[in-house]
């Protein structure tokens, strides 16, 4: 079936094998982290048991932050197509090999491959959804390719939780093999499009201040990411320890990220780039100084539940910019590299918390960044304003 408005063939089925190829690599980390005591007391003859349970969970981001802007770069080259079938294909062999594997450091390099096939599938499926679509269909479909790791990632928790305690933590690995049935989808519908190809053997610069919005978006993703992490030691303060409890407040949270994920294109009709950050910063604002004040689980709760709109509207706002302004030839590799500043603001963010809990306390670390990130609305709310729209061309 051909879409008559866009010449698009198979418009909704190319979208589905997008969407689940960023699923994917939600999985990487996600699936693992119900068997993370299992893994480390099955490694604890090495020692630093903690350190190396972390080492195996973190491994695929390593591969991630690399891969992403060299995928990037390489599809504009070699085209999307082939590259993304390759890098689905690593992906179910990597997580395939995981299930039989007992070696600590055969399973680190293991998972550095699924990384580098994850990180190649995301940055592949969001210039797709940059090359298949255009104007409010193209926001429509980067919402939804950047949305879909929220509602895949409590998902998988829930699944790989109950496959563990049947199984052991080997099957925390069994979700990697959907990537077959992805490579099936994707070796059907997915076609090289028609602009990338006409425009390879040509250049393309990236966007004017690129280096900006990828620091803007570290930052976004470190203070997005952070309450969560932080979650396990707020409720251990009032008294709290049961898992249990924190996974039901970060799937909480998770739900407003889908909603605002969502509701993102909407937005964009109404709301400039400008505003759209003035609502994430200063959301995320409110929510800091809500960690700051709460005393109680229900406080924690309402605060967890706010930052759950700028975490939202982290993937899908960052890369429609970036695609909306960025050339076709400049596409891949302006992707890549914001998908890479996404992954390193979340890693950088036991750099940033070690010292500022160590000079101002869990307390005083929130109230801190809560007034950084106050300035940072306020900074994009005087600065002069970036149209509602600004497409590259092609």
């Amino acid at each position: 079936m051909v879409n008559q408005i866009t010449g698009l063939r198979h418009p909704t089925a190319k979208l589905a094998v997008l969407i689940s190829g960023n699923v994917l690599m939600t999985f990487m980390i996600s699936a693992v982290m119900p068997a993370s005591s299992a893994i480390a007391r099955n490694f604890s003859g090495l020692g630093q048991v903690d350190l190396h349970a972390q080492i195996l969970l973190l491994a695929p981001y390593i591969a991630l932050i690399f891969v992403a802007p060299l995928i990037g770069g390489l599809i504009k080259t070699y085209g999307r197509r082939t590259p993304l079938l390759m890098a689905i294909g690593l992906y179910a062999c990597a997580g395939a090999a995981e299930l039989f594997t007992n070696g600590f450091w055969t399973l680190v390099s293991e998972r550095v491959a699924l990384g580098a096939g994850g990180g190649a599938i995301t940055t592949i499926c969001m210039t797709l959804a940059g090359d298949y679509f255009t104007g409010a269909k193209r926001t429509w479909a980067v919402a939804l390719v950047g949305m879909a790791s929220a509602p895949g990632s409590v998902l998988v928790l829930l699944v790989s939780g109950v496959l563990v305690d049947w199984g052991g933590w080997h099957m925390a690995f069994i979700p990697y093999l959907l990537a077959v049935p992805v490579f099936a989808a994707a070796l059907l519908f997915i076609e090289e499009p028609a602009a990338a190809a006409e425009t390879i053997t040509r250049g393309g610069a990236l966007p004017r201040l690129f280096w900006l919005l990828c620091l803007i978006t570290m930052f976004e993703a470190c203070t997005a990411i952070l309450p969560a992490v932080q979650l396990p030691f707020l409720l251990g303060a009032i008294g709290i320890t049961h898992a249990t409890i924190a996974s039901v407040m970060i799937a909480a949270s998770a739900c407003v990220a889908v909603a605002a994920g969502s509701l993102y294109p909407i937005m964009r009709r109404y709301l400039s780039v400008n505003a759209v950050l003035v609502m994430i910063f200063g959301t995320a604002a409110i929510s800091y100084f809500g960690f700051y004040v709460a005393n109680n689980v229900y406080s924690i709760g309402l605060a967890l539940l706010i930052i759950g709109l700028p975490t939202g509207l982290m993937i899908p706002h960052f890369s429609a910019v970036t695609i909306e302004r960025a050339t076709a030839e400049a596409r891949g590799r302006a992707v890549g590299l914001i998908t890479s500043s996404i992954f390193i603001g979340q890693l950088a963010i036991p750099l940033v918390v070690a010292p500022l809990r160590a000079g101002f306390g869990m307390k005083g670390m929130f109230v801190v960044l809560a007034l950084v990130l106050a300035a940072a609305s306020l900074t994009a709310a005087v600065t002069p304003r970036l149209r509602k729209v600004q497409h590259a061309p092609g």
